[in-house]
């Protein structure tokens, strides 16, 4: 009798692709991109355009304390958003990266929030605040930011 085989695919490598299979669809969740208006002072407008491949979010305005975000499906390795952004201090025109390193980066595993100020544009990272209790034990109940600036006015 004859013997049934397991079907090959590149050339015999099955196992390989269904991991990485696995691995694509498990690593394409949300992830949430963040845009806050901080400006400070006689101009405190600000007016954006961001978009990516696959979206194109139009011109936004915000005025301070607003802010903006959306979610998106995070591809196996980066998602590119390209952003110009103009306030009476200046413009910026970034490229905002969206990947899992960048996760890190923040601080945050679901959300980049990046932060419009007087002197240009930061990434707000959020440390931990470590406390120990009375037995020892240490929690990290409370996140503080911290804004690095990425790019100034020019």
């Amino acid at each position: 009798m004859g013997t049934k085989k397991i079907p090959k695919t590149l050339k015999g490598n099955f196992v390989l692709v269904f991991i990485i299979t696995i691995i694509m669809v498990t690593h394409s969740h949300g992830f949430k991109l963040e845009i806050r208006n901080e400006l400070s002072g006689r101009y405190r407008r600000l007016v954006y355009k961001c978009w990516s491949r696959d979206n194109d979010f139009g011109w936004r305005e915000d005025w301070p304390t607003s802010h903006k975000d959306w979610s998106f499906d995070m591809s196996l390795f980066h998602t590119l958003f390209y952003c110009h952004f103009r306030t009476g201090y200046g413009r910026v025109d970034k490229q905002l990266v969206a990947s899992w390193d960048m996760k890190y980066m923040c601080g945050d595993r679901e959300k980049c929030t990046w932060v419009v100020k007087k002197d240009g544009l930061y990434l707000r990272h959020w440390k931990t605040k470590f406390f120990s209790n009375k037995y020892g034990n240490e929690r990290w109940d409370e996140y503080l930011p911290h804004d690095i600036l990425q790019k100034a006015w020019s």
